[in-house]
């Protein structure tokens, strides 16, 4: 009968109002289902059941919604709740913990804010804040209800534990000793960890930062106004790690604030430094109006690898033997399991790297190839007997610049440093995987050992040997193929050390022992010094015959230590040509004052061979020489080369290259030592010696003005101790005057009428 009686009521709209109310307001819900701007309390009490029970939910909702709408997202979003009806609530069920809430009525009534709802669920449209009941026996007895929980709960945040490090993890450690602490750094959103040992009972975390960031070059710290302004870490992909603009550092020794760059730390200490953005507030207190937060750092710490080692490299200018001719050159550096040796290699138009091999195996009779099924199976290099070759067990990997190339087909571009190394060599610093192929990983080496300039081989340069080697030129003081000697000598000496403006000139020797025959007494010489020339005449003048036509003899104890002169003629006195010299010798590295040349890489260069043997010169060589007759050259001009590779002193050969020997030699025999100069092929007219004599200068020593008398017509050139021309003018009368106010004070070398003369200027 009240089944009947409410359903009649509700079907006619009146509103009746319910015996009881809940009051359960919004803050009190424990679980919201649905979303939106509008909220709604729904409870539904089953107030029949054997013990009664009334559960409550939020429901949120955009848009307009019935109250059939809500009963449906509970259902949905509560899998407890289940409503037996699709259009009204009917025999609705709450299941939790194994106990199931039922009702034996069909039909549930509802209220609206205590209202008695006047049409069915379907057509009641809910506003924002209302609260629904739904009772099971229509009765509304109940006056409490139970906020329902959500079913499946987010889980509590743990509580943030400060993250360390354990000392056996790290991979990267600096000092030496049995005591150990770990260094840490948190930065915004990455922590890095370093070992540091040490021997003494303690050391402050400045030191062990200190010696962090001399040790490893990524690592870098700021002072700031509280000792530490900021630390800096640079990545491999050359970006840098830094604090974040406006935040500040903190310390924490073993999870504990400490006293930060002067905390000392003992062996197990842990020690961290912590910009806040990386951190958590895991408590706070307030201190006379300022709030003062606790940060705990949970944020996982990686141990730092050691920095990767860099590609060795050697510079162009660093070679000392070079192959092969051309404007563009190439570095070729073989990394073995305990050497690396470089070569240099020149060539015009094109090269691929097989070309470089090659002409480096073709020149230097060390250097080998084995050919495999890949190009390459082996490289050899055997010196002192021993011959270097990769393990057995290795490969040969080849990079152009850095970067693996296509070995042998590799092309080269002027400047390329190409590397060959064996794979025991390397040190892996990256594994990429490359999808060709079906997919492989390329791992990438750094190939870190010091490379070293592969010496010139003694005795296989381009040119004749020393004495008593096949092919050796070298004229015997004692040859029958000897003609005449010189006659005369004009020196102008130079330096003891050109590199040392305070040096003075050479004084070993006189004129007269670079006059005559020459002899295997290495004593009876004149030094010419840095730059110094000795210029040289004849009774009779030198003709061009077959082969060579004159020697000049130097007086080196040795096959090795050779001092090496330019060789000029000439056939008035006045007018020289210089013989095309060739010096091949390394230009990476000086060449001492005691050190070695090897004759096989010099040409047309005096002083090639020991004492007692003379370098020849043909005079077939200047045949197309302007103001040269090469069947009546009557001075040979010796100019000492100075040795030294620093471009500021250097001489060159015709071609360009330095003249590389023994430099310096600072003692007062230094330089070229004139022994003699022999004539091979002799002509058949005297000297005009007449023309040689009747000039004077005066006055000597000079202060404004020299009087050249007795050259009228001839050229007269100024040099100073260094061979520098000071100045060339033509002679125009018999009594000429030379202007010298303008001069240094010093000793000068005028060279006129074919003869040339020292000047003091005061």
């Amino acid at each position: 009968m009240v089944k009947k009686l409410l359903t009649i009521i509700m079907g006619l709209g009146l509103a009746v109002s319910a015996s009881a109310t809940i009051n359960f307001s919004a803050s009190d819900i424990q679980y919201w289902v649905g979303t939106g701007s509008n909220q709604a309390v729904v409870v539904i009490a089953w107030d029949d059941y054997t013990t009664p029970t009334a559960y409550a939910w939020g429901v949120r909702w955009n848009g307009s919604v019935s109250a059939l709408d809500l009963i449906d997202s509970i259902q949905a979003y509560d899998s407890r709740f289940h409503n037996g009806s699709t259009a009204t609530v009917a025999s609705a069920t709450y299941t939790e913990n194994g106990v199931t809430l039922t009702s034996d009525n069909d039909y549930w009534c509802y209220t609206v804010n205590g209202q008695w709802a006047t049409v069915g669920y379907t057509g009641y449209t809910m506003s924002n804040g209302d609260i629904m009941e739904i009772s099971g026996s229509c009765m509304f007895t109940m006056t409490t209800a139970v906020a329902a929980t959500d079913p499946n709960p987010t889980p509590a945040e743990p509580t943030p534990v400060e993250a360390t490090i354990a000392a056996s993890d790290i991979l990267y450690w600096e000092g030496e000793g049995s005591n150990e602490a770990v260094l840490a750094v948190n930065w915004a959103d990455t922590a890095l960890a370093w070992g540091y040992r040490f021997g003494t009972d303690s050391v402050s975390v400045q030191q062990v930062m200190d010696a962090i960031a001399a040790a490893d070059p990524r690592f870098s710290w700021e002072t700031g106004s509280w000792g530490l302004g900021d630390i800096l870490f640079v990545l491999s992909a050359g970006d840098t790690l830094r604090g974040v603009p406006g935040s500040y550092w903190e310390s924490k020794l073993n999870g504990i604030t400490d006293m930060g760059m002067s905390q000392m730390l003992g062996n197990g200490d842990f020690e961290k430094w912590a910009e806040p953005a990386a951190g958590v507030v895991t408590d706070s207190s307030n201190w006379g109006g300022v709030w003062y937060y606790t940060y705990t750092y949970p944020m996982t710490i990686h141990p730092v690898g050691a920095p990767a080692p860099e590609e060795a490299t050697i510079a162009a200018s660093a070679i000392e033997y070079w192959v092969g001719e051309g404007t563009n050159q190439a570095v070729l550096a073989v990394n073995w399991p305990d050497t690396a040796l470089a070569w240099g290699y020149r060539w015009n138009n094109s090269a691929t790297v097989a070309d470089m091999l090659n002409a480096v195996a073709a020149a230097d009779p060390r250097f080998s190839i084995v050919p495999g099924s890949y190009g390459i199976d082996d490289i050899l290099f055997v010196e002192n007997g021993d011959t270097l070759r990769r393990l057995a067990t290795s490969w040969w990997g080849s990079t152009n610049n850095g970067v693996m190339d296509m070995g042998m087909g590799q092309t080269l571009v002027d400047g390329d440093f190409e590397k060959w190394a064996d794979g025991t060599t390397g040190v892996l610093v990256d594994s990429v995987w490359v999808e060709d192929w079906g997919g492989y990983w390329n791992q990438i080496y750094v190939y870190p050992m010091t490379i070293h300039a592969a010496s010139q081989p003694f005795g296989y340069g381009p040119f004749s040997g020393i004495v008593g080697t096949e092919g050796c030129e070298a004229i015997a003081y004692n040859s029958s193929d000897i003609k005449a000697w010189a006659t005369t000598c004009t020196l102008v000496r130079g330096s003891q050390n050109l590199s040392n403006p305070e040096a003075p000139v050479v004084t070993y020797g006189t004129e007269q022992d670079a006059v005559g025959a020459a002899s295997s007494n290495n004593m009876a010489v004149v030094s010419l010094g840095d730059g110094g020339t000795a210029t040289l005449t004849f009774a009779k003048p030198i003709a061009n015959g077959d082969g060579p036509d004159f020697a000049v003899f130097e007086n080196s104890f040795d096959d090795y230590f050779l001092e090496l002169a330019f060789v000029e003629v000439s056939s008035d006195g006045e007018r020289f040509v210089r013989f095309p010299a060739t010096s091949l010798t390394q230009t990476a590295r000086q060449i001492g004052g005691t050190g070695r040349v090897d004759a096989t890489y010099i040409n047309n260069l005096a002083g090639k061979y020991r004492v007692g043997y003379g370098t020849p010169f043909d005079l077939a060589e200047l045949a197309d020489s302007t103001g040269l007759d090469i069947n009546a050259v009557t001075h040979v001009r010796i100019v000492d080369a100075i040795g030294s590779i620093d471009p500021q002193y250097a001489t060159y050969d015709a071609f360009g290259h330095m003249v590389n020997d023994p430099f310096p030699t600072t003692s007062y025999s230094a330089g070229f030592d004139l022994d003699g100069v022999a004539v091979l092929h002799e002509g058949t007219v005297g000297v005009d010696e007449v023309a040689l004599a009747g000039v004077s200068l005066y006055p000597n020593p000079v202060s404004d003005r020299l009087t050249i008398s007795g050259a009228e017509g001839s050229e007269a050139a100024l040099y100073d101790m260094t061979g520098r021309l000071m100045g060339s003018w033509q002679v125009t009368a018999d009594s000429w005057q030379l202007g010298t106010s303008d001069l240094k004070a010093g000793v000068y070398m005028l060279r006129v009428g074919g003869n040339t003369y020292r000047i003091v200027k005061k």
